[in-house]
């Protein structure tokens, strides 16, 4: 998932170098250790191309990471995709190991999502494609955008994890952090 604004951070975040890559270049091949079949969410317009990943645009503009999920659903939903797992591209120390994990934890829900001491990850997940798309197409319609919130009613698993794996960069101050 790369299709925020970065306006906090002050330019693109998925393009700021990363142990010799990029951020988005390393989540591409973190994410690939955990499914074959990697696709970008590029926000409202088109943008990654250049990585050889199909992106997906989100087909509700403003509407932020519940707009997201709604266009990655649907395009799975679409290709018959049963499961799909969503990664933040500025989320860099999630491991493969636990992007597998929260896709083996869905048997018997709806989300797997990640939790930590400072509560839930809601941008390191794992959905089921229905019902959740059901569920988060209403969730636009009734203009709930916080993903919590489109998620309520939904089997929710939440998997323990490390507060720093999940190391949110926002700010030029928390990449230098990271750094």
């Amino acid at each position: 998932m790369a299709g925020g604004r970065s306006s906090r951070m002050g330019r693109d975040k998925a393009r700021l170098p990363f142990r010799g890559s990029t951020l988005i270049e390393h989540a591409i091949a973190n994410a690939r250790q955990a499914a074959p079949d990697i696709h970008i969410l590029c926000g409202p317009s088109r943008r990654y191309e250049e990585f050889g990943v199909p992106v997906i645009e989100d087909p509700v503009c403003g509407t932020g990471p519940v707009g997201g999920l709604y266009a990655a659903l649907l395009s799975a939903s679409q290709d018959g995709r049963e499961q799909i797992f969503w990664l933040a591209v500025d989320l860099p120390l999630v491991s493969p190991k636990f992007l597998s994990s929260l896709v083996a934890e869905l048997a018997g829900a709806d989300v797997a999502m990640a939790r930590t001491m400072r509560g839930v990850e809601p941008l390191c997940a794992a959905f089921r494609t229905e019902p959740t798309l059901a569920w988060v197409r209403q969730s636009l319609l009734e203009g709930r955008l916080k993903l919590t919130s489109a998620l309520e009613g939904l089997t929710l698993r939440l998997i323990d994890g490390e507060a720093a794996d999940f190391a949110n960069l926002n700010s030029p101050s928390d990449f230098e952090r990271l750094l």
